[in-house]
Order: structure tokens, then C-alpha cells, then sequence
């Protein structure tokens, strides 16, 4: 794997400057590509809003402010355990700075149990369907946790009179049963999602999420898209041998496998790119209706960020610039990544003290109430071992 890591690493530099040249040549045709983008939306390539090579400095920071930011975990459903539940454990952090400095750090667990709680139940006149709230769906439930603290908080704090930037960890897109999009459990995932992001909205205050390291090629895909399209004059100066396109050969196209970090690698320190819009699963943008995310990189000294924000937030020069600045920043304070955003996850994590603790209170307290807890076979059977 090192060999390979190594062999590759050689291959993914020479590209790079190649690739950021064709940054520079389509530079200008970014309305072409957000047609492109338009014509292949089952692809989900992204609508750049502003030209490719576009570069924008950070303002600085208000000296009085406040970051606002939210996190979660939780504890897995176990079907071999001994009870039906599940717990997430928001976390979030409150800072104040200048004048009055002020700091609020705490999390709020809540327990969910019974049938109720852990399922998503659809009635219809022809069936009941009830499924187990786990894996992507309860992460879908924690998302929909953590934006409704940051609303809460945001309400709060709203009429303090200073300028406030409420901060996320990931993505603003839940990608969940993207191969089902008229399935109830989007409605009841999404949606409820969706209607935070409007009490925030409603407020009038700048929203961000912050991708540290992203793995994305969103934009790669496109530039690949541009040049398969003819806005280079054919694939002769794009690709080598691409296995899209009618020529196939051992090489791949200089975009196969390069994630967007490295195509604004040069981005100056404290700069962000271009905006883009995500095209969202049809599925989706029927619950986002006008609040589909934007998103654009930013060079935070230490790495190139992925920063996602809403149309009210892109769509405002001060607010898009107030969330540039308080991330970077936010970056500066937490040595490459933004403090809050720390604070908050150390909030929020659920230790495996805090599962053990947990899971002996939770035996103690069904003996007291004369429940023998049991678990399945399964379980028992990897602590009783036998021949």
C-alpha cells in the first residue's frame, strides 16, 4: 500500500499544474458550465456562480462578536443488547469576544426508547411500515439535533446586538435514501432538517458548515464534464485516453480521482474561491425548495477547507464575508481548526467511560424495577466461551 501511495503521489503532483491551468482557460466560460451542470443533473455536478479563477480576500474580523456552534454522538441501538434505545448527546459552544468576553460550553443528552422513539412509523390504509431508526438514520436524526440547538441558541442570543456566525461540522446536504426519493423516511428525516435551517434563516443570521480535509471532486467532475463538452476544443489538451471518451488507453483523465482541495491548491493563504450551488437528488430539492447550499474552498493556512453555506448567507456580501473571516479566524485560535467547532465536539463526544457508566446504570436500574436484563445468544456467546 506504501509502494502504491508512493507511486501515485508522483502521478497526482505532475497533474496538478496541468489541471489548474484548465482552471484558468474555462475561467471565463463558468455560465457554459453551469448549463452543463443544468443539462446533466442526474450527475449532480455543481452551478458555478461566479467565474472559476475568482479569488476573494477575508475582511477582518468585528472585534465584538459571537460564534455559535453545535456538535453530536450518540449511542448506537444495539439489537443484541438488552434494551430497545438509543442515545444522542448534543454538545455546543457559545463565545463571546471583545469587550465582554463571555464562554458557555455544555451538552444536552437525551435518552430515546420504546417503539415510538426508535422507529419511523409510515400508516397507510393498505400497510404499516415501521423501520428501526440506526446507522445513516439515526446520524440523519443527530444532524437534525444539532441545527435545532444552534436555532435555539441563535434565537438567544439574537438580540444581544453584535454580530453572530453560527458554525456546523460537515455537510448542510443530508444525502440520505438518495436511491429512494419519494421514500417517508426522507419526510421524516429532511424535513424536520430543513425547517431549522428556516428558523435560522428567519433570523437573518450567517449559517456555515465547515468540512475539514474534503474528499469532494465536485468540481473536478465538472471541469471533466466542460472538456468532454467541447469547451477546450475537444478532449486533445484535456484527457489522456480517457475511458469516457471514445479513445481508451491505460492512462485516465487528469481529473479521475482529484479531489477539489487540490484544484484550488493555489489559493493564497486566507483567500476562498469561487461559489458554487450543489445540485441536489430530485428527492432532496423537493424538501430545500430555495435553501439548496452553496459552497466554496477556502485556504485556512493549514489546509484547504470545504465551507458549505445557505442562499441567504452566499447571496450577502457582508454575511459571506463575516463567515470568511470568523472561520479563519476560528482557525487561527484552534491551530488550523475552528475552535468552536472543537469545543463543541469535545461537548458532544460520548466516551467509552460514558458507555460503560451508562450501560451499568441502565442494567442496575431494570433490576431494581425486577426486569432481568438478557441479551441475545449471539452476544452471550462471545462472553461464555465453550467448546
Amino acid at each position: 500500500m506504501a509502494r502504491d501511495a508512493a507511486d501515485r503521489g508522483g502521478w497526482h503532483r505532475a497533474r496538478l499544474t496541468e489541471s489548474r491551468e484548465i482552471v484558468r482557460r474555462l475561467a471565463g466560460s463558468w455560465e457554459e458550465l453551469a448549463e452543463i451542470a443544468i443539462g446533466t443533473a442526474d450527475r449532480r455536478l455543481p452551478k458555478p456562480l461566479e467565474p472559476l479563477d475568482t479569488h476573494v480576500a477575508a475582511p477582518s474580523v468585528p472585534r465584538d462578536h459571537v460564534v455559535i456552534a453545535t456538535d453530536g454522538s450518540q449511542i448506537e441501538p444495539d439489537r443484541h443488547g438488552v434494551g430497545d434505545y438509543f442515545l444522542i448527546n448534543v454538545g455546543w459552544a457559545v463565545v463571546r469576544y471583545g469587550e465582554e468576553p463571555f464562554a458557555e460550553l455544555s451538552s444536552q443528552p437525551r435518552l430515546y426508547y420504546g417503539p415510538d422513539e426508535t422507529y419511523i412509523t409510515h400508516i397507510t390504509a393498505q400497510s404499516t411500515r415501521r423501520v428501526p431508526i440506526q446507522d445513516r438514520h439515526l446520524s440523519a436524526k443527530r444532524s437534525v439535533e444539532e441545527l435545532k440547538q444552534a436555532a435555539n441558541l441563535t434565537t438567544e442570543w439574537n438580540d444581544a446586538g453584535l454580530p453572530l456566525t453560527v458554525l456546523a461540522d460537515g455537510t448542510l446536504a443530508l444525502w440520505v435514501l438518495e436511491e429512494r426519493p419519494g421514500d417517508f423516511l426522507r419526510k421524516a428525516l429532511v424535513e424536520p432538517y430543513v425547517e431549522q435551517l428556516q428558523r435560522i434563516r428567519d433570523l437573518d443570521r450567517p449559517l456555515a458548515s465547515y468540512v475539514s480535509r474534503p474528499r469532494a471532486n465536485d468540481v473536478s467532475a465538472l471541469l471533466h464534464a466542460g472538456g468532454c463538452s467541447g469547451l477546450l476544443d475537444g478532449c486533445s489538451g484535456l484527457l489522456d485516453g480517457c475511458e469516457a471518451c471514445a479513445t481508451v488507453a491505460d492512462e485516465l483523465c487528469i481529473f479521475d480521482h482529484l479531489a477539489d482541495r487540490d484544484l484550488f491548491g493555489w489559493l493564497a493563504p486566507g483567500e476562498r474561491s469561487a461559489l458554487f450551488e450543489m445540485t441536489l437528488p430530485a428527492g432532496l430539492t423537493e424538501f430545500y425548495g430555495d435553501l439548496v447550499p452553496r459552497f466554496f474552498y477556502l485556504n485556512v493556512g493549514s489546509e484547504i477547507a470545504r465551507v458549505e453555506v445557505p442562499p441567504w448567507t452566499a447571496e450577502d456580501p457582508a454575511h459571506l464575508g463575516q463567515v470568511q473571516a470568523v472561520i479563519l479566524d476560528q482557525c487561527d485560535k484552534g491551530l488550523g481548526y475552528p475552535n468552536v467547532l472543537a469545543r463543541a465536539d469535545k461537548q458532544a463526544v460520548v466516551t467509552v467511560q460514558d458507555r460503560q457508566a451508562f450501560a451499568y446504570l441502565h442494567d442496575a436500574l431494570l433490576a431494581r424495577e425486577g426486569v432481568q436484563p438478557r441479551t441475545s445468544e449471539k452476544l452471550h456467546s462471545k462472553r461464555v466461551w465453550a467448546v
